[in-house]
């Protein structure tokens, strides 16, 4: 196993542009509704992003053209649209995509962190938080159970 959680670790080395798709493919899958609907409307001119901290990695999420769209590195206007952080370790990030742990608890103990615009942040949390993931479809629930005992197993060892 020794093997698996080192190339879990390498990951993060894999080529932008896979990372890209890999992460948008599935975030758009899972945000479809939301999306449609206009409730991420608010990273319209925003930025949200996602900082592993553990693996020194970090995305960036916005709207564009109705579409969720993702950068990895640092966007030129960063600093000048609203923007917020969500920033923790791979295994604590997992569990919160996956609902595995409460929020909540995850920020009261410190193990994730909110910075920047909290107004934004919460908006985009109460999105999230309304997404069925039961709803979603069998091999999409399946990746992600599977992605967090991976990586819980690997942080454990």
């Amino acid at each position: 196993m020794q093997g698996l959680g080192y190339g879990l670790h390498l990951s993060h080395k894999a080529p932008l542009v896979a990372q890209r798709k890999l992460w948008l493919g599935m975030l758009s899958h899972c945000l479809s509704e939301p999306l449609q609907d206009g409730d991420l409307d608010c990273l319209s001119n925003s930025w949200l992003q996602v900082k592993v901290l553990d693996l020194n990695i970090s995305w960036f999420f916005t709207i564009e053209h109705g579409a969720l769209a993702m950068q990895t590195a640092l966007p030129a206007d960063f600093e000048t649209r609203k923007h917020c952080c969500v920033s923790g370790g791979m295994v604590d990030l997992m569990c919160l995509m996956n609902r595995q742990q409460d929020p909540d608890t995850l920020f009261f103990q410190r193990r994730l962190m909110l910075t920047g615009d909290t107004e934004l942040g919460l908006e985009i949390r109460n999105v999230l938080d309304a997404i069925d993931i039961d709803e979603l479809p069998g091999k999409l629930k399946r990746l992600m159970q599977w992605s967090t005992q991976l990586t819980s197993h690997v942080a454990s060892h």
